[in-house]
């Protein structure tokens, strides 16, 4: 029997499987356009946190996180609605800001169920998504009411407080929009209107 030579074997050159990942313009875009989105609600409930909260209209102050968790949904592909709503308000409850964990159920189902209703009978625009996204801020915060007083943790009495403070998100949604739309084109239009 021959016996094989062992011989010292040196490291190999190549740079390994990371040199190998490629990632396409249109996936870099997409992407950025993202972590853009997370970046401007994490901006949004710095602000809800920080400034809003010291302010109080008639005892009610503004919701903006959930504001923009719906204007998004309004501007993206139903399928991207229905996995951006579960990780915005999955993050929204971990971050300590929600009300509960109905939230994550309630954005997500009012932000899947309006975006429907938006592709389906209206045109893209700001009069029609910023309609769309009082609308389901004002559902989302009836609901999150009546839930409270199911649970007796409110009495009836602060119902105006809740519509108010819908009423006060939604008038920060017209400026907000702008933002959102030209994130929303970042990488191109999904389908065209």
């Amino acid at each position: 029997m021959l016996r094989k030579k062992k011989e010292f074997k040196p490291d190999r050159t190549d740079s390994g499987t990371l040199s190998k990942l490629y990632i396409t313009k249109k996936q870099r875009l997409a992407l950025l356009k993202w972590f853009l989105f997370g970046l401007c609600l994490l901006i949004l409930s710095l602000v809800q946190d920080v400034v809003m909260s010291r302010v109080s209209i008639f005892g009610s102050t503004t919701d903006l996180v959930c504001g923009g968790i719906f204007l998004i949904c309004l501007l993206i592909s139903v399928d991207d609605c229905a996995v951006f709503g579960l990780i915005a308000s999955v993050v929204y409850y971990f971050a300590g800001f929600s009300p509960g964990v109905h939230c994550i159920l309630l954005l997500t189902g009012l932000g899947v169920m309006i975006n429907i209703f938006r592709h389906s009978y209206l045109r893209k625009g700001l009069f029609s998504i910023v309609l769309c996204a009082g609308l389901a801020l004002m559902l989302y915060e009836l609901a999150i009411f009546f839930l409270a007083l199911f649970l007796q943790q409110t009495g009836f009495q602060r119902l105006g407080i809740s519509l108010l403070r819908g009423v006060l998100t939604m008038a920060v949604l017209p400026f907000l929009y702008p933002i959102f739309v030209s994130i929303s084109k970042i990488g191109g239009e999904t389908w065209k209107e």
